[in-house]
C-alpha cells in the first residue's frame, strides 16, 4: 500500500523550510554542474494540478523539484522498489518528503493518496511513460493513469517536456519546457490523446552546442 501523504493540508499545499532550504541546495549544485534553462514557466496553472513529463533520468525529479516554483508543493509518484532501495534514497525522501510510493496492485490506495494531494492545493507528479527513456525527444508508450487521477479530481493536467538528460556530462545543456494545460472532460481517451499531444509538442530539440569532450560522463548512471 502506498504511504499517506501526511494529514496536514498546509503540509500538502505548501513546501516546509527543510524542503526550501534542499531546493536552494538542488538549484546550486544542478545550476552549478549544468547548464539549465526553463521555459514557460507562466503556463503553469496555479493549482491543484497534475504534473505530466517524460522521463529519461535519474536527474529529471531534482530538476523539476528545484525549478518548479516551491508552491503549490509537487509529490512525484514513483514505484517503491525503485525510490527505497537505498539508505541514502530513504534518507533523502524522509528529509524531503513529496513522494507517494506505488505498489503493484495497489491501484484504488494509489488514488486515494493521489486525491488527498490535489485535494488538499498540491501537485501529483507522474512521469508518463513509466520507465526511463532511451531516445532523447521520444515517448515510450504512455500510462493512462493520469487522466483517471486528473477527471477523478475535476484538476487540469500541465505537461513539461524535458530535453538534454539522457546522458550527462559537466557543462551538458538541459531545457525544461512547460507546455499546454489539459482540461480533463471526463472522456479518457479523449483527455489521455490532447495530454499526449501536449507533452509531445512540449519536448524540447535536443540542446545545440555539444562539448565533445564530455567532462564527467560518469554523471549519467552515478543514482541509478
Amino acid at each position: 500500500m502506498p504511504s499517506m501523504p501526511p494529514s496536514s493540508s498546509r503540509s500538502l499545499s505548501r513546501a516546509p523550510l527543510r524542503f526550501r532550504a534542499a531546493r536552494a541546495l538542488l538549484r546550486l549544485l544542478f545550476g552549478t554542474v549544468f547548464r539549465v534553462r526553463v521555459e514557460g514557466l507562466e503556463r503553469l496553472p496555479p493549482g491543484p494540478y497534475v504534473l505530466a513529463s517524460n522521463h529519461l533520468s535519474w536527474a529529471d525529479p531534482f530538476l523539476l523539484l528545484g525549478w518548479l516554483p516551491a508552491s503549490p508543493r509537487v509529490h512525484f509518484l514513483g514505484r517503491r522498489a525503485a525510490i527505497y532501495n537505498r539508505w541514502w534514497k530513504r534518507w533523502m525522501l524522509r528529509f524531503m518528503g513529496g513522494i507517494i510510493p506505488v505498489d503493484s496492485g495497489e491501484i484504488r490506495h494509489l488514488s486515494v493518496a493521489v486525491r488527498g494531494v490535489l485535494q488538499h492545493g498540491g501537485v501529483a507528479a507522474i512521469f508518463l511513460e513509466g520507465a526511463v527513456g532511451t531516445v532523447e525527444g521520444e515517448l515510450q508508450p504512455l500510462r493512462r493513469g493520469v487522466a483517471h487521477f486528473a477527471g477523478d479530481s475535476s484538476v487540469p493536467v500541465a505537461t513539461i517536456g524535458i530535453a538534454g538528460t539522457r546522458e550527462l556530462w559537466r557543462g551538458k545543456p538541459i531545457v525544461l519546457r512547460v507546455g499546454a494545460t489539459v482540461e480533463p472532460t471526463g472522456a479518457l481517451g479523449g483527455d489521455m490523446a490532447a495530454i499526449e499531444s501536449a507533452l509531445r509538442a512540449a519536448l524540447p530539440p535536443y540542446p545545440a552546442g555539444q562539448d565533445t569532450r564530455r567532462p564527467w560522463p560518469w554523471l549519467t548512471t552515478l543514482l541509478r
